[in-house]
């Protein structure tokens, strides 16, 4: 599931509605904080979850697993998609669903997670749909909106200026790797009076913000699905043009000025995996809408919201569908379109679990963390005081 899971939600979303080059991958030694030292402990004993250790090489990160929930669309919670945060992140939200939300199938997003400090956070903003012509026709489904948004760099700044407002946008560039992940669903239909054309396009701002008195940056990635029904009667009629926008969730990150690294941020964002029990449920959801009466969809949004317990319990359940592999070559190709290796870890779900590709040396943490460092000195129990292994890169 990449916005975030693009390429799934690209197809779903297409079936809900019926050029920059990739950024590098920073190291990220300016903005991860280095860990502080734990207590002495006894030996084997582990530091607690997101406790902040001294010793961590420079530019080294230890993640941990996390998932994006959709706690309330199903009979039982379920994870919509899993995710490695840094330690002692904090996080909050997920699917929701709701009247409010039927231009988009009756689901939207709204999740984030930040740092213990409030220095950063990343954030998945709710995709939206609208719609525009040329001939004063008035929104053609129920919820939906008539804006003009006519490229991906309209859309970014309004999101922005409603996400935080008064923000100045700092620069904007296309997302061409984004672009190139979901130009499956590209193409031009001839019909018997015109021509039905869709086209992506992404692209990413930069911008700055005050906040409580201190400078804020940040940066809003997003990727629009745009179709035009261009119709020509011919006769001396004038053409008459329908255009619909998508826009899948966004993909956003802010810190202090001084912790603003976008490749820290992206590194996290290309972490992002879909839950396929997930996508195939949604998939089956927005198959039906055009089915199903209006009452089922209020039901769903009815639903009542599950406990912490329960989204807890199928944190694993979720990793392990995630994790699934494929057949090798498929495998490698899509490390390099995402930037993330494969390692050998018994202890995962099928025993492999991908990371950033950014780092030469993970290891898994017995408390079931990870670290991702380019130390090769690097020993986590003189470091964390917690025990663990070095993963080797699956051949």
């Amino acid at each position: 599931m990449r916005f975030i899971a693009i390429g799934a939600w690209a197809v779903l979303a297409a079936a809900g509605c019926a050029g920059g080059d990739e950024p590098p991958v920073a190291d990220t030694a300016a903005a991860v904080a280095q860990a502080e030292a734990p207590t002495a402990a006894a030996p084997g004993a582990a530091a607690p979850a997101g406790e902040r250790a001294r010793g961590l090489p420079a530019g080294a990160i230890r993640v941990e697993r996390a998932i994006i929930p959709d706690a309330t669309g199903f009979e039982a919670p379920i994870a919509a998609s899993t995710l490695f945060l840094p330690s002692g992140w904090q996080a909050r939200g997920g699917v929701l669903w709701g009247q409010q939300f039927m231009c988009t199938n009756g689901y939207n997003f709204d999740w984030s997670a930040a740092s213990p400090d409030g220095s950063r956070s990343v954030h998945v903003l709710p995709q939206a749909r609208w719609e525009a012509n040329n001939y004063n026709a008035p929104a053609s489904s129920p919820g939906c909106r008539l804006a003009h948004y006519a490229n991906v760099r309209q859309y970014l700044d309004s999101l922005l200026q409603g996400w935080r407002p008064g923000a100045r946008t700092l620069g904007f560039r296309r997302r061409g790797d984004i672009e190139q992940e979901l130009a499956q669903v590209n193409r031009a239909t001839p019909t018997a009076m015109g021509e039905m054309r869709t086209w992506v396009e992404a692209g990413e701002i930069t911008f700055a913000y005050h906040e409580q008195g201190g400078e804020r940056r940040g940066s809003l990635a997003a990727a629009v699905i745009f179709s035009l029904m261009r119709t020509n009667a011919g006769g001396g009629m004038p053409v008459m043009d329908a255009l619909t926008g998508f826009a899948l969730p966004a993909w956003g990150a802010t810190a202090s000025a001084e912790h603003f690294d976008p490749g820290f941020f992206e590194a996290i964002r290309r972490s992002i995996k879909a839950n396929p029990q997930w996508e195939s449920r949604i998939a089956g959801h927005n198959a039906a809408i055009g089915r199903v009466a209006l009452e089922e969809s209020r039901k769903r949004s009815e639903a009542i919201t599950r406990s912490n317990a329960e989204i807890a319990q199928i944190r694993d359940e979720a990793w392990k569908a995630s994790q699934e592999s494929a057949d090798r070559r498929v495998r490698e190709f899509g490390e390099v379109i995402r930037g993330v290796e494969t390692y050998d870890d018994p202890n995962a779900a099928g025993g492999q679990v991908a990371l950033s590709g950014h780092y030469d040396n993970a290891w898994r943490l017995d408390d079931g963390s990870y670290v991702l460092t380019n130390d090769p000195s690097f020993d986590p129990w003189r470091a964390l005081g917690v025990e663990g292994n070095r993963l080797e890169v699956t051949r």
